[in-house]
């Protein structure tokens, strides 16, 4: 088993095609055919089923693709870092960001660090929080983007805070308050993210505290079908500032929907970067970091933000 073995085996894996992942990797069908058969062979396992329309993972090769990712990133990476020895700023650099995120914040982050740096590569997954943490845990992100607290072992860069607002549909009795509690929403039903974003648990809990259980409608990790289904006077959702809808934005569906600050018990949303405490950490990696913290400095008027 060599390099090789593993990276067919991972694009083969990510296509779901023979076809495609030859293509990408600029070889034969033939070739790659070849080399998983010998993989599966030296492995003593079946790591895909084979048909004519596509080809899926056994559960041997879906535990086997977690393996090879992290010895294929390494590998990649073994150039890269040779390479900056010599003080070279190229690369790249796998960055986990949950849809949550404010978009133009990072797009513009990102937009600003390629043209510092144009040779290193952003590779971005996008993923709820929990699954960025587990990514960035397992070796196959670099830096990942969590709204939640980072456990202990992890490094992390504090970025920023948002409160969370609720969301109503613009005919709701609340909608003439200006702010409105949580305990005020308990009879009404929920669009929430999905369980793999940190705030869906926050917001189940932060209920609870006050006393009652969501009516949970459905779960979604599309900001704008949150928006339109309050709009459609479906339920509520609770988001943070940044994301929240403006008629500007987004039209009927903005002007239909009314946003309010949360009282009594207000929520935060925080983000932060994390990478692996005592872990190896790529030169393109450590750049992206550092070329962040000093733009969310800028962006906080040159002062470090601070966690609340």
């Amino acid at each position: 088993m060599d390099f090789h073995h593993l990276k067919y085996f991972t694009e083969v894996a990510r296509h779901k095609s023979f076809s495609k992942a030859a293509r990408h990797l600029h070889i034969s069908q033939s070739a790659i055919s070849r080399t998983i058969k010998a993989l599966e062979e030296e492995l003593g396992v079946t790591l895909f089923l084979r048909n004519a329309k596509a080809v899926e993972l056994t559960d041997a090769g879906t535990l086997f693709l977690n393996h090879a990712k992290r010895n294929v990133f390494m590998f990649e990476h073994l150039k890269t870092d040779f390479e900056n020895e010599f003080k070279l700023e190229q690369g790249s650099i796998h960055l986990g960001l949950p849809p949550i995120t404010d978009s133009k914040v990072f797009a513009r982050l990102i937009g600003e660090f390629k043209k510092k740096y144009p040779q290193i590569d952003v590779e971005l997954y996008e993923y709820g929080s929990k699954k960025v943490e587990i990514a960035v845990q397992e070796g196959l992100t670099d830096v990942g983007i969590i709204c939640t607290e980072p456990k202990d072992n992890y490094e992390s860069l504090f970025l920023l805070r948002d409160p969370v607002c609720a969301l109503l549909p613009a005919t709701h009795p609340l909608a003439a308050k200006e702010i409105v509690s949580l305990k005020e929403l308990a009879n009404d039903s929920f669009v929430l993210y999905r369980d793999d974003f940190n705030l869906h648990d926050e917001i189940i809990a932060q209920c609870q505290a006050a006393d009652f259980t969501p009516k949970v409608m459905f779960e979604t990790a599309q900001r704008d079908l949150m928006i339109q289904t309050v709009s459609a006077e479906l339920g509520v959702a609770l988001l943070p500032e940044r994301l929240c809808p403006t008629p500007e934005e987004n039209g009927k569906a903005g002007e239909d929907v009314a946003v309010r600050p949360l009282v009594g018990t207000p929520m935060m949303h925080r983000l932060y970067a994390i990478w692996r405490k005592g872990h190896y950490l790529s030169h393109a990696a450590k750049l992206w970091l550092e070329f962040t913290e000093k733009q969310i400095r800028r962006y906080h008027g040159g002062e470090t933000p601070t966690r609340p």
